[in-house]
C-alpha cells in the first residue's frame, strides 16, 4: 500500500518535469518497480533517470547505474548489464554491492557461452572477491563467490569462500547442507 502511494507521488513528481530532467522522482518510480519485479516497466524508468541530471546531495549515482542494470539483466539484456554495473563501480570504486552484482553478470555470461569466455569468468571471480574484499562482513557476497569457484572448478578457492560464508550465515549455510 505504502509502494502504491510512492510510486503514484513519483509519477506526479515526473510529470511535473515533462522534460525528465530530475533523475530522483524517475530512480525512486524505477526502483519500486524493480523491487516489485516488474522489471520491463523499471528499466524505463531507470533508462530515463540515468539520462537525467544527479543532485550527489539527494541521490547515489552509483545506486542509479546499478539499479538499471539489474533491471536490464532481469529483461535479458545482459551485455548492457555489465556496462551499466561498471558504470556503477567507475562512479564508486568503493561500491562493493555494484561489484558483486557486476561478478555475478560477467560470470554468468561467461559460463553460458559456447565455449565459456575464460577472461570474463576470470573478470567476473575478480569482481566478486573486490566485492567480499571491500564489505567482508556481507554473506551474500561470500555465498556467491563460492558458488561460482565451485561452477569454475576450483575447490579450494570454493571451500574458503563457503567457510566464509559459514562463519557470517551458518543458519543458511546449514539449510544448504541439509538439503544436499
Amino acid at each position: 500500500q505504502r509502494l502504491d502511494e510512492a510510486l503514484d507521488a513519483y509519477k506526479r513528481a515526473n510529470a511535473l518535469d515533462p522534460q525528465e530532467r530530475d533523475s530522483m522522482p524517475l530512480y525512486h518510480a524505477g526502483q519500486i518497480l524493480l523491487y516489485r519485479g516488474e522489471y520491463a516497466e523499471a528499466e524505463k524508468y531507470l533508462h530515463k533517470a540515468v539520462s537525467g541530471f544527479f543532485s550527489p546531495l539527494t541521490l547515489a549515482e552509483e545506486e542509479v547505474w546499478h539499479d538499471y542494470g539489474l533491471a536490464l539483466w532481469h529483461v535479458g539484456r545482459g551485455l548492457d548489464a555489465v556496462t551499466n554495473l561498471q558504470n556503477a563501480i567507475i562512479t564508486n570504486p568503493g561500491f562493493a554491492k555494484g561489484y558483486n552484482n557486476l561478478g555475478c553478470a560477467l560470470f554468468m555470461l561467461a559460463a553460458s557461452a559456447n565455449p565459456p569466455n575464460m577472461q570474463a569468468l576470470q573478470e567476473g571471480l575478480q569482481s566478486l572477491e573486490k566485492a567480499a574484499t571491500l564489505s567482508p562482513g556481507v554473506a551474500l557476497y561470500w555465498r556467491n563467490l563460492a558458488v561460482c569457484w565451485s561452477m569454475a572448478g576450483d575447490r579450494p578457492q570454493a571451500e574458503r569462500a563457503w567457510q566464509q560464508w559459514g562463519l557470517l550465515d551458518p543458519v543458511s549455510v546449514g539449510q544448504v547442507q541439509a538439503d544436499g
